[in-house]
């Protein structure tokens, strides 16, 4: 009898090879999946191709920049940027008035950088409708990405390497054993019924590759969950407060990344992709990093 498209949904354990924990595959009944392992996880989709054969597909995203922004009205003649995951590749900023500016580079981090120290915050004084961003690629011309500012001055930027994303693979599913090659499977075991790790899973997977907006604290620490269940929104503030935790000023107090008294909201700002186009490139990096 042919296998049905529930049978493969369920838990396995992928093994591993890092002295940290092992990895899971948690194959949900949506058409879903999740490979949780060590220091983060992988979303995707998946399908049954034929009898007894399985497609997955992991999510990637479509650029290796985004951009989220807000206005701050602390700010006034000055714009900043928190730089995210640039210290993965040799990556470049710019900032232009206007679209037939020519584009002026800047690298991130200095060459063979090393002993990171985060966060990396930098504040420029000019303002500015475009901030642009590059990666260093040997095998192809530049590509440059253009986001529009939306009047914004306090930024969040990501930078997501390449060479993290995923390519789909195939497994068979047999008496309810998964092999993801002829010789190694894995037994299947049911998904947990409720509990915080399994409410996780559902969430996670269900999140889009590229999300519309973010909620980060004055430290730029990524707050995750639902917003609305312990926060109350302060207009004269424009930002989320947790009434039990907050207190007056903390938005103003240094090494406050685990505070998350108070919480505001960035919003995604949009990109155009331009290839082969023509740039310069300023001497000095915006962070110099070296181990002493």
């Amino acid at each position: 009898m042919a296998q049905n498209k529930e049978d493969i949904v369920g838990l396995y354990s992928l093994g591993s090879h890092s002295p940290e924990g092992g990895s899971h595959l948690f194959v949900l009944e949506n058409g879903k999946f999740v490979i949780t392992y060590f220091g983060g996880v992988q979303v995707g989709q998946w399908k049954k191709e034929r009898d007894h054969t399985f497609l997955f597909t992991p999510n990637v995203k479509t650029n290796q920049f985004e951009l989220y922004g807000r206005h701050n009205k602390n700010i006034k003649d000055s714009l900043k940027i928190s730089f995210m995951g640039f210290e993965e590749s040799q990556n470049f900023v710019g900032l232009k008035k206007t679209k037939d500016d020519v584009h002026i580079m800047k690298q991130v981090f200095n060459e063979d950088a090393n002993c990171f120290n985060y966060p990396y915050v930098e504040i420029f004084k000019k303002h500015t409708d475009i901030i642009s961003f590059m990666t260093s690629n040997e095998e192809m011309k530049a590509t440059i990405i253009d986001f529009d500012t939306k009047n914004f001055n306090d930024f969040i930027a990501y930078f997501f390497p390449s060479e993290n994303e995923a390519y789909p693979f195939y497994a068979k599913l047999k008496e309810n054993k998964l092999y993801l090659d002829e010789n190694e499977y894995s037994e299947k075991h049911p998904l947990p019924a409720e509990g915080e790790d399994i409410e996780f899973i559902r969430a996670i997977a269900n999140k889009n590759t590229s999300e519309d907006k973010i909620f980060c604290n004055p430290s730029y620490n990524k707050f995750e969950g639902n917003i609305n269940d312990s926060y109350v929104f302060n207009k004269e503030k424009e930002a989320y407060i947790h009434p039990d935790y907050y207190t007056e000023g903390d938005e103003f107090k240094e090494d406050t990344y685990d505070n998350l008294s108070i919480i505001y909201e960035y919003q995604a700002c949009t990109n155009d992709l331009s290839k082969n186009i023509d740039f310069k490139i300023e001497d000095k990096p915006i962070f110099q990093v070296n181990c002493r």
